[in-house]
């Protein structure tokens, strides 16, 4: 099977060197919704607490941590908040804590947490195991309760002389008109509509009283000032952020290769080949197993089409649990007074790890013009984090040609079969080929350079 890959001079030449293939992270793909997951929560009583536990353990870790780390020892906290929380937001297992002092105020925090008014509330009219909430709906849950969290958060970071006894954390307060009462007596979609209008407006209220604090920001330093800054900050963005992580932590990270099974597409000329400047690198996979392969230096890895779908893979948070090692399930799924939730025996867990590959081959019906093609790495053991890591050396033959493209110039032609030689290619066994327009189709096709291959 022929794949082909489009790539820009500068980045071909790289590659020839390297021999090898860098494995991308879906965020450094060129689609934003790439790997995306269709996520809702849908649980019991003791499934629900569990999670607003940690949300409530969570946000305290990111203050305590952001405070301790202010001053005069670590000036750059004061700047680098926003990408610092996005670094550390989300306490997958509170359990690395138990011995330390910080278990005893997790504790007692996440129940405090768990008896307070609002989230009684939202655990009532979630924690019944009939409702389906995806992540704008969640976030909407967890800012009715973030005002709650955030002054048991100061209170506690009060108590450890963290924060002036005399500070008002109640500076900036949120109202979350909503009954739900009333949304229990309502279709999904209208109890989406209405949770949609609220949180539209509340965000709306809480970054212009960011965008107030920003504007109106002294010259000298003021430690309350800075601090009113940081908790609004928290109450707008956490929620968002958590949710997200919640999402990302379902799955461990997976990488890929993109190709294409057509070199004539001129958008991915375009797009991806510099403008038609660039080139297509032409490979060859082996068939072996029932399977289209690619050879590395330790393994063979499967190359699979991509499935254009509008459909994404669904999965219900709470059923996922039981599958990642690296928590502690028994945690996330107690609630108060340790009472378990019933998803730790009975829980929907199936495909697990088809969903996990399968999400790295689905993208829009918006993408499929460029019928992609792909070789996934999977990283379940967290071994390939480090981007060096993520270049695997191809065995060479799979390489076996070179389209040029339309606008290709002779000199980067030239820069390219030099390259080809000092590597110790056999030019002359080396398939060159040239994308041409054909004006009575008006398509692009491609030709073979036999001349080109008889000189070298």
């Amino acid at each position: 099977m022929k794949l082909y890959r489009y790539r820009s001079i500068d980045s071909a030449l790289l590659e020839l060197d390297n021999g090898s293939f860098y494995f991308a992270a879906p965020t450094e793909l060129n689609d934003p919704i790439e790997g995306y997951l269709k996520i809702f929560w849908q649980g019991d009583a003791p499934a629900w607490q569990g999670l607003l536990k940690n949300f409530v353990c969570s946000l305290f870790y990111n203050l305590q941590t952001h405070l301790l780390m202010s001053g005069r020892i670590y000036p750059a906290a004061q700047e680098n908040f926003p990408s610092d929380l996005h670094n550390r937001i989300l306490l997958s297992d509170i359990r690395q804590f138990d011995r330390s002092p910080l278990s005893r105020i997790f504790t007692e925090l996440g129940e405090n947490f768990l008896e307070t008014s609002a989230v009684q509330t939202v655990v009532d009219f979630y924690g019944t195991d009939a409702i389906k909430c995806y992540g704008r709906e969640l976030e909407f849950i967890l800012r009715t309760v973030t005002d709650e969290a955030c002054c048991l958060c100061v209170g506690k970071c009060k108590d450890l002389s963290l924060i002036r006894a005399d500070f008002n954390e109640n500076f900036f307060d949120v109202e979350y008109e909503i009954s739900f009462d009333e949304l229990k007596h309502v279709s999904d979609a209208e109890r989406k509509r209405r949770i949609d209008e609220i949180e539209n407006l509340n965000c709306d209220l809480m970054e212009s009283g960011l965008l107030a604090l920003k504007l109106n920001r002294r010259s000298s330093f003021d430690a309350e000032f800075d601090l009113k800054q940081r908790l609004l900050w928290l109450r707008f963005i956490f929620p968002r952020m958590y949710v997200e992580q919640l999402k990302e932590m379902m799955y461990p990270n997976g990488y890929v290769v993109c190709f294409s099974d057509t070199p004539t597409n001129s958008a991915m000329w375009g797009n991806y080949a510099d403008n038609h400047r660039g080139i297509c690198f032409v490979y060859g996979t082996e068939h072996f197993d029932g399977r289209e392969v690619i050879h590395f230096v330790a393994k063979s890895l499967e190359v699979k089409p991509i499935k254009y779908s509008a459909q994404f893979i669904t999965r219900n948070f709470f059923d996922t649990l039981r599958h990642l090692q690296f928590i502690c399930a028994d945690d996330w799924l107690t609630g108060r007074g340790g009472v378990k939730s019933y998803k730790l025996e009975n829980s929907d867990a199936s495909n697990y790890d088809g969903d996990y590959h399968e999400k790295f081959y689905r993208k829009l019906n918006d993408w499929q013009h460029e019928r992609e093609y792909r070789i996934f790495l999977s990283d379940k053991f967290y071994r390939y984090g480090d981007k060096f890591a993520r270049k695997l050396r191809y065995n060479p033959d799979t390489l076996t040609g070179i389209i040029f493209g339309l606008r290709t110039t002779l000199d980067d032609k030239l820069k390219l079969i030099q390259k080809l030689n000092r590597l110790g290619k056999s030019v002359g066994n080396f398939e060159f080929f040239q994308a041409e327009f054909d004006d009575e189709t008006q398509l692009i096709s491609i030709r073979e350079k036999t001349l080109l291959t008889k000189i070298i």
